[in-house]
């Protein structure tokens, strides 16, 4: 009965976690989402001066032509920090942006459901490289097993994501038949696809 006790509450315990860590990532995807739209409020601001000047200057051509470099540069450094946020929310959000239409996509997807490009593979870095021969060594090692290197750069440490269990659900009501939604497979390789998707993200097969 104790383990009894001690396993619910520890399930507890992870299920209040659980929901705590998207409570701070809903409020860290708020604030994100407000700074990128006031960034492009600024932006906004500074075309309508842009505007402006170059409205003034064609009525009065004698003056003194207005510094449009200036404003061009602050429009240019107000994109930096919007590309930047969106980057920002796309690692929030595990997504990723499909290089040929620009949709959203969840990272680890082979093909993009919109347009069925295929996604660029994410560049894996060598773990405790040689820097004679490039070979990968285990962590820790102090020359290359390969070629006898002396190995100078520390290796790096591995981290182990914490394993998050979902909280429990709810059983079912006696009598009642949940509703199943609909399974999509690809005609081509069989992998399951949502509803709207144009491209199978496992094989590019046209939907």
């Amino acid at each position: 009965m104790a383990n009894f006790f001690d396993n619910l509450k520890d399930s507890i315990s992870k299920g209040a976690a659980t929901v705590n860590q998207k409570a701070n990532d809903l409020m860290e995807t708020n604030k994100i989402n407000q700074d990128i739209k006031a960034a492009q409020q600024q932006k906004d601001a500074d075309i309508v001066k842009l505007g402006q000047l170059l409205y003034n200057f064609k009525k009065n051509p004698d003056g003194v032509e207005p510094d449009y470099d200036a404003v061009i540069a602050d429009m240019d450094s107000i994109d930096a920090k919007i590309d930047s946020l969106k980057k920002q929310l796309q690692d929030l959000r595990n997504e990723q942006v499909c290089p040929n239409c620009g949709s959203s996509v969840p990272k680890g997807t082979a093909f993009c459901p919109n347009c069925g490009s295929k996604m660029p593979v994410p560049e894996v870095k060598p773990v405790n490289p040689c820097p004679s021969c490039g070979k990968e060594n285990t962590p820790g090692d102090k020359f290359c097993q390969y070629c006898g290197t002396p190995l100078n750069q520390e290796a790096p440490a591995v981290e182990t994501a914490p394993v998050v269990e979902a909280a429990p659900t709810e059983a079912p009501v006696a009598g009642e038949i949940p509703a199943e939604a609909p399974v999509h497979m690809c005609p081509q390789c069989g992998t399951p696809y949502n509803e709207g998707d144009k491209f199978c993200q496992n094989c590019g097969q046209t939907l």
